[in-house]
């Protein structure tokens, strides 16, 4: 007979909050996390389990070996390439410019519990779990390797899960259909005709048609999008010229494009071409403009999302769509353009800690969430297979 849940959750506590720490204090970018997924197997070989490289940086753990169905969960593992804002943890990144500022950290200390745990009752699963730890989800993208690899070969369901500080601890939310935006990034280049900045008739202003284009994007949304789709078309950087006095030649421009549906997609990145060639040909210039897609929209599908809702809501007592979808991006999406799936956030705000949102400089993961995930994977198992593995 196997341990009660909440005890053996106890037991392995402790070791996951420092495998978190550690991760966190040592942080390693998108297919560079070696020392992350040695951690990695390390903790899981201990438990008894065989991970495996994957996609040079992953990580791959098949646990059981019944004829039931295969469930892969997933991690990801990489941190950003941003300086982090906590002098007061003991354990805050000692790499300059690179931190766990998105709980990569605690959602790969939370699948290897859960997995530590699986370890024990293994002989018990009437099918197989597959965790997936994965690398690169910042950028550019380690799912479609990981998938090129093999990670999904005879797997039946996939499921991952994101932290999220804005909701409390432990609420759960997710949505079936759309759940997170396809994001592209777009850059434009106008070209003019460099000229003293007090002679402007003797050139083309490559500024001036720029400022412009900026404000004619802002169209595109509110004039050709229905007002029931959720679309975003960001300018975030622009750059150009070397002196007060002189116009340049070119201005560069870059930005983003969300959407949650391809036919919204598609009218966007049209759109964006004919604005930004028109305003510029009539301003006297010329526009280049390149997109380069990165993520698909991560769409939910409806019998597992209700499968995640009715463990959540035995779990918590409570689940919701509340700001779902959102025009944040996932490389879980392609994971799920191969798998039916779901993907979800749990709440990890708490009253004494800061909550800081996700990206923030001063983020941390709360480690108060670690055993909830642990829990939720392993209910979401007991769920999907019939099977009860704890008392």
């Amino acid at each position: 007979m196997s341990a009660p849940l909440h005890t053996a959750l106890a037991a392995i506590s402790d070791e996951l909050i420092a495998l978190r720490h550690d991760i966190h204090r040592w942080p390693e970018p998108g297919f560079e996390e070696v020392r992350t997924q040695a951690a990695i197997m390390a903790a899981l070989s201990e438990a008894g389990l065989s991970p495996r490289a994957c996609a040079g940086t992953g990580v791959v753990v098949d646990i059981g070996s019944g004829d039931g169905p295969c469930l892969a969960l997933r991690a990801d593992i990489d941190c950003l390439r941003m300086t982090e804002a906590n002098p007061h943890l003991p354990y805050r990144s000692e790499r300059d410019g690179l931190a766990h500022m998105c709980g990569h950290d605690g959602h790969t200390a939370t699948l290897v519990g859960a997995g530590i745990l699986l370890a024990g009752v293994e002989d018990r699963l009437p099918g197989r779990i597959r965790l997936l730890f994965q690398p690169a989800e910042e950028g550019p993208g380690g799912a479609p390797v990981m998938i090129e690899a093999g990670c999904l070969e005879g797997v039946d369901e996939v499921y991952g899960m994101h932290n999220w500080p804005a909701a409390p601890l432990g609420a759960l939310r997710t949505i079936s259909g759309p759940c997170m935006a396809t994001v592209a990034e777009m850059s434009i280049t106008v070209t003019g005709k460099g000229v003293h900045a007090s002679q402007p008739q003797d050139g083309q202003d490559p500024v001036l048609a720029a400022a412009h284009i900026v404000t004619a994007l802002q169209s595109i949304i509110s004039r050709n999008v229905h007002y029931q789709d959720r679309c975003v078309v960001s300018v975030t950087t622009i750059h150009g010229g070397e002196a007060f006095n002189v116009i340049p030649d070119t201005v560069t421009m870059s930005g983003t494009i969300r959407a949650l549906s391809e036919e919204s997609y598609d009218l966007i990145t049209a759109r964006i071409e004919a604005v930004a060639t028109g305003t510029a040909t009539a301003m006297g210039c010329s526009a280049q403009v390149l997109i380069n897609r990165m993520y698909p929209v991560l769409v939910n599908t409806p019998k597992e999302t209700a499968l995640v809702e009715s463990v959540a809501r035995a779990v918590f007592g409570t689940v919701s769509d509340e700001l779902l979808p959102m025009l944040g991006a996932e490389d879980f999406a392609f994971f799920l353009q191969h798998r039916p799936g779901c993907f979800f956030f749990l709440g990890g705000g708490e009253s004494g800690r800061s909550n800081a949102i996700c990206h923030a400089t001063n983020y941390d993961y709360n480690d108060n969430l670690i055993d909830i995930g642990v829990r939720f994977w392993l209910k979401l198992i007991e769920a999907r297979m019939d099977v009860a593995l704890f008392t």
